[in-house]
């Protein structure tokens, strides 16, 4: 299998995207938009297409993995996410693609849609995220006192149970760059969206102070939070019939704890042309029982739609 090929692109004066290109030159053009926000691509996302028939396109939004600088804030807002999207196809003079997100990725892939349905070919979601606070608080605060009670106690304990305990933990990593805090909203965000995690409670303070580094997700995704994710309450339901002539599949964990099925739900109900498929064996992660199996198999109904 030949290397990727990797591209770096000046999308401001401040930030430069890194992207590759993997797949048949001549493929159905395929995005896949990764996590967080905080997250970033790794080349074994391309091995969701096969590459006899897709040219797949990964890329790392502003400020992560390999996006210069690492962790900047400069302009990094939904909006402009998007139009980094935008000028990667401009970049590879692609006239229409499919768009693939899971969970943040999905959200980033409902909004470019959104903004330009005709560069859309098909579109396919994991995990449903569609950037309301209610679904934080539900993630962080009300799903955890409910399925994870002592995770819970656990996590409001390390930030001294303060009442808001969201402004507290963006206080400790996003103003006072604590690891601490860092790796323990790192741990908690990956023990909720496991169906069966390996430790269901947090490593010893001193285990995670030896830790090398900071994550990034936690800082990427306080600065999102705190901004609303740079969106209207309810704007991507509440424009979702747009979408109507776009077919899409959407694939959803039943047991999904950080966003969950009615999110993936309400979003069907809006988007006529979309099909709703609901993993009895899965929560979040995309690496739950059946959830790739339904991704595979979306993939090629949508070959044959478009």
């Amino acid at each position: 299998m030949s290397l990727p090929e990797m591209y770096t692109l000046d999308v401001d004066k401040d930030n430069k995207i890194y992207f590759e290109v993997s797949g048949k030159k001549d493929g159905i053009p395929v995005f896949f938009v990764h996590g967080g926000p905080g997250g970033h691509c790794r080349s074994e996302h391309h091995s969701l297409f096969n590459p006899e028939i897709f040219k797949s396109v990964i890329f790392d939004q502003r400020g992560c993995g390999k996006s210069t600088p690492y962790r900047s804030l400069s302009g990094n807002n939904t909006a402009n996410l998007v139009e980094d999207i935008e000028k990667i196809r401009d970049f590879l003079k692609l006239k229409k693609f499919l768009i693939i997100g899971g969970s943040w990725g999905a959200t980033l892939a409902l909004k470019y849609a959104l903004k330009y349905p005709k560069n859309i070919s098909a579109i396919l979601l994991r995990s449903v995220f569609l950037g309301t606070m209610n679904e934080i608080d539900w993630a962080f605060i009300e799903g955890p006192k409910i399925f994870a009670p002592k995770l819970f106690e656990s996590f409001s304990s390390n930030a001294n149970y303060a009442k808001d305990l969201i402004s507290k933990y963006y206080e400790e990593i996003c103003v006072k760059n604590s690891k601490i805090h860092s790796w323990i909203w790192h741990d908690y965000e990956r023990i909720l969206s496991q169906i069966n995690p390996d430790n269901s409670m947090f490593e010893e303070k001193k285990k995670i102070e030896e830790r090398i580094g900071l994550p990034n997700s936690p800082f990427m995704e306080l600065h999102y939070i705190k901004n609303n994710f740079f969106m209207d309450d309810n704007e991507i339901l509440n424009n979702a019939s747009k979408l109507k002539n776009i077919p899409g599949y959407i694939i959803q964990g039943r047991y999904d704890l950080i966003c969950p099925p009615v999110n993936a739900y309400n979003l069907s109900q809006k988007w006529t042309s979309s099909k709703l498929t609901i993993v009895n064996t899965a929560g979040h992660s995309s690496s739950d029982e059946g959830i790739m199996e339904n991704m595979q198999l979306s993939l090629e109904k949508l070959i044959k739609a478009t």
